[in-house]
C-alpha cells in the first residue's frame, strides 16, 4: 500500500490542477469574449474578430473536455447506481443526432434490442452513447451510413453496443492509439473535423467503471467500435 502512495498522489494532485486551472481560464475566456463581441457591436466585425471567437470556443470546448476527462476517471460510487433502461437510452441519443447526420449528409441505421437493462448510472450510459454517435457521425464519410446496435449474448450475461460508419481510408492506421488522450489518428481525414481528441479516451475511463471493455476494429471500409458490458 505504501509502495502505491505517491502514485495515488500524483493523480490526485494532476486531478486537482486540471480541475483548478479549468475554473481559473474561464474567466479570462469570457472577458475576451464579451469584449470580442462589444466589439462587433460597435461595427468593427472582421476577420479577425470572428478568428478571436472561434479559438475562444475551441479553447471553451477544450476546458469541457478535460473536465469530463477527470471527472470520468474518478472513484465510482456503486450504490449511486440503479435499474437502467439501456435500449431506451440508446434510442433516444441515437434519434437526438438524426438532425446532424441529416444535414451532414449521412445514413442512420438502427438494430436496439428491447428491454436491455443494467444496473448503471444513466449519466454514464448517455455519455458513452453520445460520445460514439458523435464520433460515429464526425468521421463517417460523405454520403456514408452509420449503424448503431444494441443486444446482449445468448447467455444473456453481456450486453453490446456497436457503433459503425463508413470509414474508406482506415486500413493501415494503429486503431489502439484512438484512445489515447488527444490523439487525432489521419490528419488529412480530420483536417476540417472539430474536436479535441478525448472524447474516446472518455468513453474508455467510464467503461472502466463497469469493468467494460471498449474496442476498435475496421474492416471492408467501416470502423466499428464495441463495447461489452
Amino acid at each position: 500500500g505504501r509502495i502505491g502512495q505517491p502514485e495515488i498522489k500524483n493523480a490526485e494532485l494532476q486531478k486537482s490542477f486540471i480541475t483548478n486551472a479549468s475554473h481559473e481560464l474561464k474567466t479570462p475566456l469570457a472577458v475576451i469574449k464579451a469584449n470580442t463581441e462589444m466589439l462587433e457591436m460597435m461595427g468593427t466585425e472582421n476577420e479577425w474578430t470572428k478568428s478571436t471567437m472561434r479559438q475562444v470556443d475551441r479553447l471553451t470546448g477544450l476546458i469541457q473536455n478535460l473536465v469530463l476527462v477527470t471527472r470520468a476517471s474518478e472513484r465510482d460510487i456503486k450504490e449511486d447506481r440503479v435499474d437502467t433502461d439501456f435500449s431506451s437510452i440508446v434510442t433516444e441519443t441515437a434519434k437526438s443526432f438524426e438532425p446532424v447526420a441529416f444535414s451532414d449528409g449521412k445514413a442512420m441505421e438502427y438494430s436496439i434490442a428491447e428491454n436491455v437493462t443494467m444496473k448503471a448510472q444513466e449519466g454514464d450510459i448517455r455519455q458513452i452513447c453520445t460520445l460514439l454517435i458523435d464520433n460515429a457521425i464526425k468521421y463517417c464519410d460523405a454520403d456514408g451510413k452509420v449503424t448503431i446496435g444494441l443486444g446482449t449474448d445468448k447467455k444473456k450475461k453481456n450486453i453490446y453496443l456497436r457503433v459503425s460508419n463508413s470509414y474508406a481510408n482506415g486500413e493501415g492506421i494503429d486503431y489502439h492509439r484512438f484512445f489515447d488522450r488527444f490523439y487525432r489518428g489521419d490528419e488529412a481525414h480530420n483536417i476540417d473535423k472539430e474536436g479535441y481528441g478525448v472524447g474516446l479516451s472518455i468513453a474508455q475511463s467510464l467503461m472502466e467503471r463497469y469493468h467494460g471493455e471498449i474496442k476498435v476494429a475496421w474492416e471492408d471500409g467501416v470502423i466499428t467500435f464495441s463495447c461489452i458490458f
